[in-house]
């Protein structure tokens, strides 16, 4: 019955699903039909090609096109209204690339909202910024209505830095904190057991379910990434602004964040004016609007024609068979970078906090395959822990950012038993029939784990631990076991700590990894290729719209063709 029940459910959402499917194709086809007229027509605006680059950074900052979801908005879709969206590190890389070579761009403009990126992508960008400082003399201005911490460190690389003059607008200065909510007393309330199974004490992705407070090695290792990344800030922004570090440590305690007129006061901005005053500078004599040019627009790939390249593949999100990093997708363009004869040198970019154990182990064969034929570096983004780090351990070379967050070389897993909740808060009884072993049940979360049981589970988990121990020694060339075990036991570190340990090469953004590439390939004229290439919204749309129709049967298929292990029971061996 409950197989038949199950059976009917997949077949119902599947169909549901197909239905709105095609109802978002019909209107996807018309929207983009639509667009295409309206563009013909001229009635849509062209976007300017001369002017002043606009980075708008707001939300989410993702690394590469090919992991971003398209937008949902109905607005965009039936009216074919336009939708701001944030430019992706890649976008903003060849943007800035671009505009290095072009004469006519004037310089830059930054826009700053509620930015949402880790504090090593930021410090990329950061450098990015300098670099065409250096390279054209051009000015950069930076604008926000409200500073953060990490919006203002970016907001520091700029010439002048503008401020809204209004109440509510601020910086705000006052330190960094993690902040966690754990879960055990309510869990316990319940009657739900939580079953822990890990390698390390530093191994904390479950915490929140297990303690009711940071663990003390968990306190340490979170301290210490946080102070190496206040201490970066700190010094970057003083070498920036012309100020004093004392003065920057001294602020958050005293001040906790700065209206906006003390943050003219303090130096922290130049210029206090709205958005809509001070952009008057930015429109021609005769014209209505500014001349800025949108990322996106300098952003757009030329097609390779070079038959000497560097290929640059995005490595970015949780690993795993359902999550943003697939083994079954990464691991074929691994493959036609090998097979290709044009591309001699290869630059994965990794940003993951890893994953699922089988996905990591696929992809890091695959770069091993790689390395056999052709260099291989990876540049580590905002985070490259765990089964992140699984996958980058056999490349050539590994280069960080000093904030990168590295390491957690560790396995976990984590079992709910819900039978307390069941049978006390519920009254809920269940039963079970065995049929060909005493263990036909394993890992259900309607009873208790024997200790033969965890015991298997835990061995499990230590082996899998090792076999991650000989991945980094091969990889990192540890002479020992023990080498390896001091510094991982799921410690994480920051990319200036993991250099210190020999987790990394050396410290640098993505142009770094890239010159490492050439320089390892004996390349002086090379043209970078990312693999791969970007999509157009409308495949990106069928592409995921078919992955979610896929993941409705996963229960069923689950329980038809894999061991019970793996089974959806909230057990899984996993690299976080």
């Amino acid at each position: 019955m409950w197989r038949f029940l199950r059976t009917l459910l997949a077949f119902t959402l599947a169909f549901l699903l197909a239905m709105i499917i095609g109802g978002l194709l019909l209107v996807g086809a018309l929207t983009t039909a639509g667009g295409i007229l309206a563009s013909r027509s001229g009635e849509k605006p062209s976007t300017p090609k001369t002017g002043w680059l606009l980075l708008s950074l707001s939300g989410e900052l993702k690394e590469s096109e090919t992991s971003d979801w398209p937008s949902l908005s109905w607005q965009r879709w039936l009216f074919g209204a336009p939708e701001e969206k944030t430019p992706t590190l890649e976008e903003i890389r060849r943007a800035l690339w671009a505009a290095q070579k072009k004469s006519d761009i004037k310089g830059i403009v930054l826009r700053l909202g509620d930015l949402s990126a880790r504090p090593a992508q930021v410090q990329q960008i950061g450098r990015w910024l300098l670099a065409y400082k250096q390279k054209t003399g051009k000015p950069i201005y930076a604008y926000g209505d409200y500073f953060t911490e990490l919006t203002y460190y970016l907001a520091s690389y700029a010439d002048t830095v503008i401020l809204y003059p209004g109440s509510g607008a601020a910086v705000e200065w006052n330190g960094l904190v993690a902040e966690g909510v754990f879960f055990r007393r309510f869990l316990e309330k319940w009657g739900v057991k939580p079953r822990l199974f890990r390698t390390g004490a530093y191994k904390s992705a479950a915490e929140n379910f297990t303690e009711t407070s940071y663990s003390p090695d968990n306190r340490t290792q979170i301290t210490a990434l946080l102070e190496d990344v206040w201490a970066n800030w700190i010094d970057s922004i003083a070498r920036q602004r012309g100020m004093t570090a004392e003065s920057l440590r001294a602020w958050p305690d005293r001040y906790i964040f700065f209206s906006a007129q003390q943050a003219h006061e303090k130096r922290l901005v130049d210029m206090l004016l709205p958005w809509q005053v001070w952009v008057r500078r930015f429109i021609p004599e005769g014209k209505e609007e500014p001349e800025f040019v949108p990322a996106q627009a300098l952003a757009k790939p030329e097609k390779a024609s070079s038959n000497t390249q560097i290929a640059l593949l995005y490595a970015e999100g949780e690993i795993g068979p359902n999550s943003d990093l697939q083994a079954e997708e990464l691991v074929p363009l691994l493959r036609k970078a090998l097979e290709e004869e044009k591309i001699k040198a290869v630059v994965l970019r990794v940003h993951s906090p890893g994953g699922a154990v089988l996905d990591s182990d696929k992809i890091a064969r695959a770069v091993k395959e790689l390395r056999t034929k052709k260099p291989v570096i990876v540049s580590m983004g905002g985070v490259a822990a765990s089964g992140g780090y699984y996958i980058s351990a056999l490349a050539d070379k590994i280069v960080a950012e000093p904030t990168t967050i590295t390491g957690s070389i560790g396995v976990i897993g984590l079992l709910f038993e819900v039978k307390g909740l069941l049978e006390k808060e519920l009254s809920l009884t269940t039963d079970r029939i065995r049929v060909g072993g005493q263990y036909a049940d394993f890992l259900s979360p309607y009873r208790e784990a024997t200790p033969q049981e965890t015991d298997r589970l835990q061995a499990e988990i230590d082996h899998i631990y090792e076999e991650f121990l000989q991945v980094v020694k091969e990889g990192r060339r540890y002479p020992s076991r023990e080498a390896v075990h001091s510094i991982a036991q799921g410690r994480v570190w920051s990319g200036q700590d993991a250099l210190t340990h020999g987790l990394v090469d050396t410290l640098g953004g993505l142009e770094a990894a890239l010159t490492l590439a050439a320089q390892a390939a004996h390349l002086t004229d090379y043209e970078v290729v990312t693999l791969p290439e970007p999509e157009p919204l409308f495949q990106k749309w069928i592409k995921k719209l078919q992955s979610h129709a896929a993941s409705l049967g996963f229960f069923q298929a689950s329980h038809a063709n894999l061991p019970e292990i793996f089974q959806a029971r909230w057990i899984e061996f996993n690299l976080y």
